[in-house]
């Protein structure tokens, strides 16, 4: 699937959510994916489209299957499917596994997600922002910011 495919497809899925700010969720995914092809020149199809589909199983009726029926590439699925967090893991915990998986991929879409999750603008918007920010995401940014250095020898 192209890129654009891979928009409309989370578009769908998303439709009518908003973000914890009031702002349609689909902000959310397009500054994710847009970070990551910066950040990344050399990001991969595969990891743009995660990056557009990272909350899809969290966040919607999608499934994996039905991603895979829906022309995502496996490797995107698998991404993605890596990117859902348990609801009964604790968020770091969680970080600390994707952190520790070694998956590179993986590592740099929850980086580019987190870099939106950590967007003053965003954080401002929430009653909880400030605390948000400096038990959740700064933590989140240190443990896979040092699991990348770890992979690429910087």
């Amino acid at each position: 699937m192209t890129e654009d495919e891979i928009r409309t497809l989370a578009a769908r899925l998303h439709a009518g959510q908003q973000d914890k700010g009031g702002a349609p969720y689909l902000g959310h995914l397009e500054r994710a994916a847009r970070y990551l092809k910066q950040r990344w020149p050399d990001a991969t199809p595969d990891e743009v489209a995660a990056a557009w589909l990272h909350d899809s199983i969290e966040d919607t009726a999608a499934t994996e299957a039905s991603l895979l029926a829906g022309g995502v590439s496996a490797e995107a699925v698998r991404i993605v499917r890596a990117m859902t967090r348990p609801e009964d893991q604790p968020y770091l915990d969680y970080v600390r596994g994707v952190a520790d998986s070694g998956d590179r991929s993986l590592i740099r879409v929850k980086l580019a997600d987190n870099n939106d999750n950590r967007d003053p603008t965003r954080v401002a918007a929430l009653a909880d922002g400030a605390q948000r920010l400096a038990t959740r995401y700064e933590p989140a940014k240190q443990i896979l910011e040092a699991a990348l250095a770890r992979l690429t020898g910087g």
